[in-house]
């Protein structure tokens, strides 16, 4: 074919969405899509696929990036499925934040696009548009070009629990090897135990320095300490069993302290535990981490040797909790992990899950359709219809001050004590309602911090009036 002829095809094929670098700038605030691969490379010789930027969807991040760390970042993810010609969009124009040591709830009615985002996340679904970051790390859209290094990183960062405990546990193996089977596949195993052991080390050395009255004689700075094992677990060995460990020594030959000696003990005795995990296979060691993390969710080491077939939905669940947790995640995504349980059962997994918040420190995406239940455990939830984000905001004023006649009709949905004699529908949500055309465009309005619904102004102040 003539390059000429080709050069025409590939113009044509990209008109609608992509233009040219010359005149990106007469649109306004748009994003613009950064090439990957090669066919990317090529499209971009006749333009970049670009996206118009919903009015003030940047004020939704501003203040609380400024605030906290950001674990997930997500600008303006699509994802399509089908071909070309016969394409159906599940995801559209998404952007998120999710913020350490918090629960985002995502809720939507089945079809919203909640399990395709966690999917997305999880690396177990390609995105068409939008860019990714974990912690500051860019992830490519296909899979397929997600490098070895980064791959490793996401598998230690980020953990899926799925929605059918049973399906998702492999019948023919037993517990033990069904929840070590992810610490198994990691290369830098050893260097995990040997930084959570010297966290654990120094943690125990606060307390006995603090209860000692010892800061200011030992110079002891926990948070410097902390965070040299998190950069060089190497380093904090080097400082603890030698700098550190001689200085205890020194001292308390010169003072003959009971308390620094105790302390001079309590490193003799560390520095050999962690000789021996140096030159260890870890075979003690990951079945200990394992019965540690079962224990956090309620079970015992008596699992250990039976299959997922002998347990409720309930403890299979909080065994498929475990496979996750093992691998001490950043972010957990819990893709429906009630929905397939019995009612009496779905609080106390909800609860496993205000526990392990706590307790490991974990960043949460928790989906599901039950809108109590989600504020009961979050912090922020996000409303999701037809693949958009509708409404966000703390978990409080999305369940008492929401606006967006979407949320009004999930939360009418739920049936309640007080609910009035009559229908149990409630408000039914009509998208007709909205009268939306190429100059008249939802925007993000801020009703209070962190709460926000997309709207227009006229349709925000109708529905603020209440009426619908």
């Amino acid at each position: 074919m003539p390059l000429s002829k080709l050069k025409k095809m590939f113009s044509n094929l990209f008109s609608k969405s992509e233009i040219s670098l010359e005149n990106i700038n007469s649109l306004g605030n748009v994003y613009v899509e950064k090439p990957e691969g090669w066919f990317d490379k090529l499209k971009g010789k006749y333009g970049v696929a670009y996206r118009p930027v919903v009015k003030n969807l940047e004020a939704r991040f501003t203040e609380a990036e400024s605030q906290k760390q950001t674990v997930l970042k997500l600008r303006h993810i699509d994802v399509n499925y089908g071909s070309a010609f016969r394409k159906f969009k599940a995801v559209k124009d998404v952007s998120l934040n999710i913020y350490k040591g918090e629960i985002l709830g995502l809720v939507g009615e089945s079809g919203s696009g909640k399990s395709t985002m966690g999917n997305v996340i999880a690396g177990l679904v390609n995105r068409s548009f939008g860019s990714m970051e974990v912690l500051g790390k860019s992830v490519p859209k296909k899979r397929s070009r997600i490098k070895k290094d980064l791959r490793y990183f996401l598998i230690n960062k980020i953990q899926m629990i799925f929605q059918d405990p049973a399906g998702s546990l492999n019948p023919h193996k037993n517990i033990f090897k069904i929840t070590k089977e992810g610490l198994d596949n990691l290369t830098n195993l050893k260097s995990l135990f040997l930084k959570m052991k010297i966290d654990e080390i120094i943690l125990k050395l606060d307390e006995k320095i603090k209860e000692y009255n010892l800061e200011n004689t030992l110079n002891w700075n926990l948070k410097n300490l902390e965070e040299l094992n998190k950069n060089s677990t190497n380093q904090a060995i080097e400082f603890l069993f030698s700098k550190f460990n001689t200085k205890i020594k020194a001292l308390s030959k010169d003072s003959e302290s009971i308390e620094l000696k105790r302390i001079a003990a309590y490193l003799a005795v560390s520095k050999t535990e962690v000789k021996n995990l140096q030159s260890s296979n870890l075979r003690k060691e990951k079945r200990e981490w394992i019965i540690n993390t079962l224990k956090s969710v309620g079970l015992d080491s008596s699992v250990l040797e039976r299959y997922p077939l002998e347990f409720s939905g309930g403890q299979q669940q909080r065994i498929g909790i475990t496979r996750s947790l093992v691998m001490r995640p950043t972010l957990l995504i819990a893709d429906e992990p009630i929905s397939a349980l019995d009612v009496s059962i779905q609080a106390q997994v909800i609860n496993i899950f205000n526990d392990l918040k706590d307790e490991y420190d974990l960043t949460m995406l928790l989906i599901a359709h039950d809108l109590r239940m989600v504020e009961y455990v979050s912090d922020r939830i996000a409303v999701m219809y037809k693949g958009r984000i509708v409404e966000i905001g703390k978990s409080h004023d999305i369940a008492k001050n929401s606006y967006h006649p979407y949320t009004k009709s999930l939360l009418d949905a739920i049936p309640s004590l007080e609910s009035k004699q009559g229908s149990l529908i409630g408000y039914v949500y009509n998208p007709e309602m909205h009268k939306y055309t190429d100059k008249i465009q939802p925007e993000w309005i801020q009703i209070s911090q962190d709460h926000f619904i997309l709207a227009t102004h006229e349709e925000f102040n109708q529905w603020k009036n209440g009426n619908y």
